[in-house]
């Protein structure tokens, strides 16, 4: 007989705002937003430029303002709202504290993002006490001990536990004992259902199908005209089966950074400084991670939001900030007009594997990488404005677009 699982759903309530107010506690209870960054808020300015919402607070989400929404329009709704900008390193070391928290009960632990992680405590009942004893320990240990409140949710599924942590937000914690998922799914809206996107659940509420236990209890041949090949899963997860486990993090399929520009940028000198800006940013985090890529890829956003991405394997792997700099300006060479303003640019290295210990002295490149490798060491003693190879600093905040903004839970 299979052992039922315990999995845990983790979720930091406001994250970034939460972050904002341990080091101004003042603006506690004011409805308040992260979003862009410094350069978005020269002199304090209210110019929201084309800034979108990282963060809001539960006191700016009554104003129906929300994460994505664009900051012009959110101070429409809400004029008295206090925006500051993302200081992603800042939140970034915060999650480094809380995902030391969630180490302690379990080696299985699987991050969705900075502010939300998926434990498996299966088999653990005799040191933690069960999976609600520990989501409550958990809780009170991220408030006491870092000032940070969360939401949990408890179930035998991962599909259950986030469902259940996003039920009762702030501060909200729900249990779903063995056997109830499908009772607890039944009633809640299809859009609750992770993996349904509005595309999915505009085509499930044209068929009448409005909640997870009608999704559940559908003609799959119907769901499968209408959704195509995916449609069995998400009926599966939809009535509580999701034997998907929790996976520890094991080598990204990619490494990039982005950027979106308050202003397009339409000159080859600008565009070419921003790419090698770009490229030293992802061979900082290659370099961080001891992993070489073996491509390289750009992406272009023009003003009518037409995207272009282009993508150039690399003659041997790397983690060498010229040899990203200079495929990226090859690829982008390619593919840019003169004249074109560029609203959004970004660079990614792909096909990634890790460094042996010693390939670095046996490489092509060595001279290049041991370069970088000495220059990281200066900038991890002095600070990322220290020394560069004339690419600017690497100290600039990461941009948070809506592309990025998908991918965040911050409900």
């Amino acid at each position: 007989m299979a052992r039922v699982r315990t999995i845990l759903h983790v979720d930091l309530d406001a994250f970034f705002v939460s972050c904002e107010l341990l080091r101004r506690p003042e603006l506690a209870g004011k409805p308040l937003v992260v979003a862009g960054g410094h350069e978005s808020h020269p002199g304090q300015s209210r110019d929201p430029g084309r800034s979108v919402v990282a963060a809001a607070s539960y006191e700016a989400r009554s104003y129906g303002v929300r994460s994505a929404l664009p900051l012009a329009r959110s101070l429409a709704l809400c004029p008295e709202l206090v925006v500051l900008p993302v200081e992603i390193a800042e939140y970034a070391r915060i999650s480094e504290l809380v995902f030391a928290i969630f180490a302690e009960y379990t080696p299985l632990v699987e991050p969705g993002s900075l502010d939300e992680a998926y434990l498996d405590l299966t088999g653990t009942e005799s040191l933690n006490g069960g999976g609600e004893e520990a989501a409550r320990e958990i809780t009170a240990r991220l408030d006491a001990e870092l000032g940070l409140p969360c939401s949990v949710g408890v179930a035998t599924t991962k599909t259950v536990a986030k469902v259940a942590s996003d039920l009762r937000k702030p501060r909200g914690m729900v249990v779903v004992p063995p056997g109830e998922e499908a009772v607890f799914l039944a009633p809640l809206a299809v859009e609750r259902l992770p993996g349904a996107g509005p595309k999915t659940t505009a085509k499930l509420r044209l068929l009448g199908i409005d909640t997870m236990g009608k999704l559940a209890t559908a003609p799959t041949a119907l769901l499968q005209a209408t959704l195509g090949p995916n449609a069995e899963a998400l009926q599966l997860r939809a009535g509580g089966v999701d034997p998907a486990p929790v996976k520890v993090p094991g080598i990204p399929k990619s490494v990039s950074r982005e950027e979106t520009y308050s202003q397009d940028l339409n000159s080859r000198e600008d565009l070419e400084a921003r790419l090698a800006v770009l490229s030293a940013g992802v061979g900082l985090r290659l370099r961080a991670s001891s992993l070489i890529a073996q491509a390289v890829a750009i992406k272009m956003r023009f003003t009518n939001f037409e995207t272009v991405t282009r993508r150039r394997q690399l003659p041997e792997p790397t983690f060498a900030d010229q040899e990203l700099q200079a495929a990226a300006l090859e690829l982008f060479a390619e593919a840019w007009t003169i004249g074109r303003a560029v609203r959004l640019l970004g660079v990614g290295a792909e096909g990634l594997s890790e460094l042996r210990q010693m390939s670095l002295f046996e490489r092509g490149g060595e001279r290049g990488e041991r370069l970088d490798l000495a220059l990281d060491g200066l900038r991890g003693r002095f600070g990322g404005r220290a020394i560069s190879r004339g690419t600017g600093s690497l100290e600039a905040p990461l941009d948070w677009n809506r592309d990025h903004l998908r991918r965040l839970t911050d409900s």
